[in-house]
């Protein structure tokens, strides 16, 4: 309690520029601080008799957080950055709980080895996680992606490719791991493959990403 109350005093304090009118003056805070460290070590050492102002002191540093909390979330406006800097840890709120993520940017395909690719996206804000779809060719126009995270072609009316054989050219791999970082392994040398990226939250899933795409070489 003492550490995250000294990094919330010094988070909002310390950066007046972000933070120019807090509910609190840091000498209220400090104050509060002082008296719930002070009748924490008398709890400490004198027993159960010194548990009554212990929890006073207590809960009203507590009630000091919640204030500088709601106020510290009305300057960052979601903003995990903002949030950071004050001191408090940015939880999944409204913002990315209303709204389906943006489309992922920035895909990018790196090789490890022979016949393996390794794909990333950049963070997408309010994201939970992601999927992804590795093609060894373009989807066609229209194709995208449902509220329930399903591939759909608009164009034809199929619901998403078709599964692809245990054997045989490698169609397409769909990659549901939640995180961002995926390996794709068993590609054909000199074949080129297509990736796409969403992102997923609690409120929807965003649009594919744009594809990129890379050819497979033998060393």
């Amino acid at each position: 309690m003492e550490v995250f109350a000294i990094g919330i005093r010094d988070g909002i304090y310390g950066n007046v520029v972000v933070f120019m009118t807090p509910p609190l003056s840091v000498a209220q805070l400090q104050a509060l601080i002082d008296a719930f460290l002070n009748t924490y070590s008398a709890y400490k050492n004198g027993g159960i008799a010194q548990k009554g102002p212990f929890n006073i002191a207590k809960e009203a540093l507590m009630e000091a957080f919640d204030t500088l909390a709601a106020y510290v979330d009305g300057v960052a406006l979601g903003d995990a950055n903002i949030i950071l800097l004050a001191g408090f840890v940015p939880t999944k709120g409204n913002i990315s709980q209303s709204n389906p993520p943006s489309q992922p940017q920035q895909v990018t395909i790196t090789r490890e080895v022979p016949g393996t690719f390794v794909t990333e996206c950049a963070v997408v804000e309010g994201a939970d996680s992601y999927g992804g779809l590795l093609t060894a060719e373009l989807l066609p126009p229209g194709t995208g992606i449902n509220a329930n995270g399903q591939i759909v072609d608009t164009d034809n009316g199929v619901a998403g490719p078709a599964a692809p054989a245990m054997t045989g050219t490698l169609r397409f791999i769909a990659d549901f791991n939640k995180a961002r970082k995926k390996t794709f392994s068993g590609l054909q040398i000199g074949a080129t493959y297509y990736m796409y990226y969403w992102a997923v939250n609690a409120a929807g899933v965003s649009i594919l990403s744009e594809p990129v795409s890379k050819k497979v070489l033998e060393a």
